[in-house]
This record gives structure tokens, sequence and C-alpha cells, in this order.
């Protein structure tokens, strides 16, 4: 029946669009015969109704209301916060198109001019999501070859914009070893970086991080204080090791005992490299010159995952693991606002405390099972990795928490709809310009691609 529905709901809409574009053609073969309306800024906007009142991302949708004007150019359109495309106006209708990912219930607001004004009723958003595998036969090694043929058991992923996957992984295979590697869904090909044997591994790479603008992918040595690696596309990613530049009192300040710093990444708002150690110290490094020191100390805690927001580029975001002191910040996400680390705000613990647990809705009342690594996409939306759980969640720029993908607290292997796709253990996440999602499957050894629409 619903689907009966949504077959009546597209039909009715292409007739209209039929018709509207007919009586465009017919009106306006000049412009003598069909004026251009000019939205009146001495009257009001006036919104009535709008049709469908669901649907999903790319839908049309149709706007109704009075003093809208027929310049499209001069109308905006937004599902809660996010920008739909507007494609014509007839002055007393809009026709757009839905965006992606509004946030759950989107509100439709109308901006002409200096007017803005708001639907009564919210928009039933349905979130339409595809898992597929890019690569891996669930083999837990590193084998390089064609997509079909290779071999993955990857735990962080970062991407470039040019369609690179970077994965970095550890163990398996035998003997076990080491490596960053580059994954192009276009040119059907896994090759690695750097690849060693795990006794004598020059680079112990977790998260990576590019700069989008210069493709320069870079990765912190784990388990030395001053060592990151570059990978320059113009020099074919050829691994260079770079040592950071500390002051004395600065490279003495870090816990030997902790010295391990997993994750480090680059930061568009100010254009720096920022790196994390287990005793808490968070390092700013200049990229060009390796100058370094360190600007926060906060609570002490292996890492999981650490990102930018590019929708807010001062704000770090930063997962900790289950030995994280105080224990308030055990298994949760935390943010830090670059802008001021020390400020008052400082570190702060974004969702509920108790760890170990599964709850979707606010991000302050939700619950993750050893989240893993985070990245977000364009628009604010960040993408958790939720080990644990077996699933995908995603936090969206309004902070409300859904699953997106995975069946949470069911592990397996499964492609498919949101509902039937099943992971096991997800360790790493990436996303693309486009909003695609990429998950380093860890327990199934492959890496999966998520497209919500």
């Amino acid at each position: 029946m619903k689907n009966q529905q949504k077959y009546v709901d597209r039909y009715r809409i292409a007739l209209f669009l039929i018709c509207f574009g007919s009586l465009c053609f017919s009106s306006c073969k000049s412009k003598d015969e069909r004026p251009e309306k000019n939205h009146d800024a001495s009257k009001p906007v006036v919104l009535t109704s709008f049709y469908p009142q669901e649907g999903g991302a790319r839908d049309k949708i149709l706007l109704d209301g009075e003093n809208f004007g027929t310049d499209p150019g001069k109308i905006k359109v937004y599902f809660n916060n996010a920008k739909a495309s507007v494609i014509s106006s007839s002055g007393e209708r809009i026709y757009a198109i839905v965006p992606r990912l509004p946030g759950a219930n989107p509100r439709i607001s109308v901006v002409v001019g200096e007017d803005s004004v708001t639907y009564n009723d919210s928009f039933a958003y349905h979130t339409q999501a595809q898992v597929s595998t890019v690569t891996g036969n669930g083999k837990m090694n590193f084998k390089p070859g064609t997509l079909s043929e290779a071999e993955v058991y990857g735990k962080y992923l970062e991407l470039d914009a040019e369609g690179n996957i970077f994965m970095s992984w550890r163990d398996g295979g035998n003997p076990a070893t080491f490596g960053v590697a580059r994954i192009n869904e276009q040119q059907n090909i896994v090759t690695p970086l750097i690849e060693s044997e795990a006794t004598g591994r020059i680079l112990f790479a977790n998260g990576l991080t590019v700069d989008r603008k210069t493709g320069m992918l870079t990765a912190a040595h784990e388990s030395t204080k001053e060592v990151i690696f570059t990978f320059d596309p113009r020099e074919a990613w050829y691994p260079r090791q770079r040592n950071v530049k500390f002051s004395a009192a600065d490279l003495s300040s870090i816990v030997d005992a902790d010295r391990y710093k997993n994750f480090i990444t680059f930061c568009p708002y100010d254009g720096h490299l920022y790196t994390r150690y287990r005793d808490g110290r968070v390092a700013k490094i200049n990229p060009e010159t390796m100058e370094a020191k360190i600007v926060y100390k906060g609570p002490y805690g292996s890492q999981y995952g650490q990102a930018i927001n590019p929708a807010k580029p001062w704000l770090l975001y930063i997962t900790l693991h289950s030995n994280a002191n105080p224990t308030e910040f055990r298994q949760g996400i935390s943010v830090l606002d670059l802008r001021d680390p020390n400020g008052t705000g400082g570190f702060k613990r974004l969702n509920a405390p108790g760890g170990s647990g599964f709850r979707d809705g606010p991000l302050a009342d939700a619950l993750f099972n050893y989240p893993k690594d985070i990245k977000f996409d364009n628009s604010g939306n960040m993408f958790v990795a939720d080990y644990g759980n077996h699933c995908i969640r995603m936090v969206s720029a309004d902070n409300i928490v859904t699953t997106v993908a995975g069946q949470p607290g069911k592990p397996g292997y499964k492609d498919g709809g949101p509902v039937e796709s099943l992971f096991n253990q997800p360790w790493g996440v990436a996303v693309n310009e486009q909003g695609d999602i990429y998950i380093a499957d860890w327990s199934n050894a492959r890496i999966r691609k998520l497209v919500i629409e």
C-alpha cells in the first residue's frame, strides 16, 4: 500500500511538471507575453502547503504560497539547515529538490530577500542507504592486486579529493605485516605505499590524514614522539620520514611511557597538523617547518579516533579508549576548540557517560560501544565506526544520533540496505566529497562502501 501510494505521488508530481512545463513553453515564447513576477518586499512571504509530505534525497517537492517571485536565484529553501536546490518558481509555487541528510523530521523554510518563513508541518524524511563491498575476501592478510583479487585487513581509512582511499593495517598474514596502502575503485587497484614485516617495521601507522587541497597524506609513527611520515602525490606517494621539532621543554614534558600518538589530523582552519599523545598532551605542528608545540593537556587515555569537522574546522573531535582517566571520558566522543584550547570550554565530552551500550537519539543521551574511527562529511555530519555494536552510526549536524547501517549487537557479513546489512567490528571510516562512506570492516577483512541519500 505504501509503495502504491509512492507511485501515485510520483505520478501526480510528474503530471504537474509536464503541465507546468507545457504552460511555460506556450506562455513564455517572449518576455512580453509573460513578464517576470518580482517578489514584493513590502508584502510578506506566505506559506500554505507543500507536497509530498514525505520522501528522501533528490525527490521533487512542490512548495505552495504567495509572493515568492519567479527568479529561482533569489529564493533559498532549507530543510532544517540543509539547503535544497530550487529549480523554478511561478510566484505561488516553488519546484525544489529535497537535500541529502537534513536531519530528523526537518522543517522547511523559504527565504526570499529579508523574509524567512517556515512551514508549520515538518517533512518526513526517509533515509535510503545501501552497503556494498569494495575489496577484500575475508582473509586477514594484505595482498595487493585488483579489487576482486586483493586481500585487506585494514584498520583506519582516509580519502583524498581524487577518489583515492588510503588504508593503514597491522598484523594478519604469515608473517604479519604493517603498512599503508592506496585503494582506487576507478583504477581497480590495491597497492602498498609502505609495507614491512612486523619485526622490522619502519612505520607503525594508525590514523591517517589528507590535506585535500594538496593531496598530501600524513601518518604519525605511533610509538615515537617526533616521527611522522608524509606521502606526496607529486612523488607518487613515496614515503618520507620527517621529524617534528619540539622545544626541549615540550619534548621532555611528554611522558615516555605514554608517548604513543595514534592519530594526526590536518586542520584547514589554521593549516596545521594536530596529534595527541596517550598522556593527554595535544601538539600543534607546522607541516612546512615541522616546528611544533604542546597546546593542551587533557585527560589520559589511548585513542580510537580523531577528526576535524569541515563545517566548523576549529573543532577537533576525539574518541577515547576504556582506559581514559578521568573515567567520564571513557568510550565517549569529546571535542576540543582549537581556537582557545585552554579556555573555559576545554575538552568536553558530548555523549552520555556509561559506555558499552547502545542508544540513538540526542547526542547528549546517546551511548556507543567502543566507538573507534570518526569522520565528517562536508555538511558536518559525523560518522562513527561503532565497533562493539557492529554498526555505523551518524551524528547529524544538529546532534541527533541514528544508526545508518548494520544491526546493533549482531555481527555478520551482508551487503544491502540499512536493515539487512551486517558488519563485524567495523574499525575505520572515511567520507568522500560526495558524502559516500567507506568502512574498514575489520573482522570481516573487507573494505565496505555505504551510500546514504
